[in-house]
């Protein structure tokens, strides 16, 4: 719930004015006068400009003065440079810069504002996953390889079931984390998922910004949603999805220039 400092209050009437819900009415000061429409949504904090609005509950500490001092060519530049990364050094992650990655993710808009989506940091488990992972990828494999007419279809099939055995003969192998120290999995509500790849678009931002590699891992999702070990392993609830699963560290590789991309294909009406 928002408290108000009617002692700082200056009776500006911006707060009422950008809350949208209509929980905010101001005569010669601000109130909260329909506490029932807020939706915690944090813009009254946000936008008074004498701090006489705050949250309670939260620390009063994270509150910032906002930042918008990034051209827009930096930030097309930091977007368009970052790839995905399948080379990694064995560095770990410092916790600060894993606490970077987290307060990028949480900075992200949610539909609702219901901030449900929460984070998984992995390191230790890292190859117990990989293994489940790739049992998983290879009963997929043949299954595919059984029902698959499309010749693309039956490669991969082939593939699945090649990773599963090599990975039994070889602990070294690794198709889908390619060694790196890091995964950090999004998990959200099922009926919430976007705000989860939203965060996770904002996570590898900051990544890239950081100078580290980051790959989302499609296969690992995948065979989490197939993969009852896996939920298990990772504490996954049954009302709960496994959303993206991006694989982190520093990258043992550089790309001194940007890749090429299609043309946008637009609709202007």
């Amino acid at each position: 719930m928002i408290q108000i400092n009617n002692d700082a209050c200056i009776g500006c009437g911006r707060c009422a004015y950008d809350c949208f819900p209509g929980a905010i009415t101001v005569t010669e000061k601000a109130e909260l006068s329909n506490p029932a429409a807020c939706i915690g949504c944090g813009h009254c904090v946000a936008i008074c400009p004498v701090a006489a609005v705050s949250y309670d509950g939260l620390p009063a500490d994270d509150v910032m003065p906002s930042e918008k001092n990034v051209s827009p060519e930096r930030m097309l530049g930091l977007m368009r440079s970052r790839r995905s990364c399948r080379h990694y050094k064995t560095l770990p992650l410092p916790d600060t810069v894993l606490n970077s990655l987290l307060q990028a993710a949480r900075a992200c808009p949610t539909a609702r504002n219901l901030q449900a989506t929460r984070f998984i940091a992995v390191r230790d488990k890292i190859p117990e996953l990989l293994d489940l992972a790739l049992d998983t990828l290879g009963r997929i494999g043949q299954t595919q390889r059984e029902t698959a007419a499309d010749p693309s279809e039956i490669r991969r099939a082939e593939n699945f079931i090649r990773w599963q055995e090599q990975r039994r003969t070889d602990p070294n192998f690794d198709p889908l984390f390619f060694h790196a120290p890091q995964l950090l999995i999004f998990v959200s509500p099922k009926d919430a998922v976007f705000d989860a790849a939203a965060a996770a678009a904002y996570t590898e931002l900051m990544a890239a910004s950081l100078d580290l590699g980051c790959l989302y891992s499609g296969y690992f999702t995948a065979c989490a949603a197939m993969s009852p070990e896996i939920r298990d392993l990772l504490g996954i609830g049954e009302t709960e999805q496994l959303v993206r699963c991006l694989v982190l560290g520093y990258p043992d590789v550089a790309y001194p220039r940007t890749a090429p991309r299609n043309l946008p294909q637009v609709t202007y009406l």
